[in-house]
């Protein structure tokens, strides 16, 4: 039965397009047939900075290489990404004996999608375009959204609460930065710790990196944690 979006791996996404290719071979998840999906959806991280995003729709035969930043050359950047992924499959073929899409003939293709208006903005634009896409697959969506500074810095809020609602550690016994019972590394046998006054999650001293004098403030009056601070 035919499947939707392969989920890759980050880091074998960032082999494929930009990566030593001699590496592939032993990133490349030769149990998995590509030939029971439609798609695959990944991440590539570009100089440790950046953030773009990897776009595979098996029915079209294209690869898009979505850049968050305004961009010019996103259409050759995909085509070139697009040759890779067609490397990328060859070398599957050959090590693995994968016969996969084999009657695509991969081309580039380019999304109209929001870019961001700061430079820290990346990561969390090809989120919203991913989840955009992940909505719609395979059909491609008509992705819009604010992507003004405020607005990013309420989505990282609410990814933030996302992931510690959905996450499996005790707020009441776990520290809601470093995820742990104890502060990371050798520490003293005593554990001191904060509550917010807004969200009531507890964060560990150390953890947080404040000054003696704010950590006195915080614990004599009212304490927002980053989450919830304005």
């Amino acid at each position: 039965m035919m499947t939707s979006l392969y989920l890759m791996s980050y880091y074998t996404a960032e082999l494929i397009i930009s990566g030593d290719k001699s590496m592939l071979p032993r990133h490349c998840f030769p149990k998995e047939n590509l030939n029971s999906y439609k798609g695959i959806l990944s991440f590539v991280n570009v100089n440790n900075n950046h953030w773009k995003l990897l776009y595979i729709n098996a029915d079209t035969g294209t690869v898009y290489l979505v850049n968050p930043a305004q961009c010019h050359t996103e259409v050759n950047d995909s085509t070139t990404a697009a040759k890779r992924f067609r490397e990328f499959l060859t070398m599957r073929r050959m090590h693995h004996g994968n016969a996969e899409w084999e009657d695509k003939e991969w081309k580039g293709g380019c999304l109209a999608h929001p870019t961001q208006q700061d430079s820290s903005s990346c990561g969390v634009i090809v989120t919203l375009i991913a989840a955009e896409l992940m909505k719609t697959f395979p059909k491609i969506p008509h992705i819009k959204f604010d992507s003004s500074t405020k607005e990013m810095a309420n989505e990282r809020t609410r990814l933030g609460l996302e992931i510690l609602a959905a996450s499996v550690f005790d707020p009441t016994m776990h520290c809601a930065m470093c995820s742990l019972a104890k502060p990371p590394g050798a520490g003293p046998p005593l554990i001191n710790g904060i509550q917010c006054d807004e969200c009531e999650r507890w964060y560990h001293e150390q953890c947080l990196g404040m000054t003696v004098d704010d950590l006195a403030k915080a614990k004599t009056g009212n304490w927002s944690c980053i989450v919830c601070e304005p």
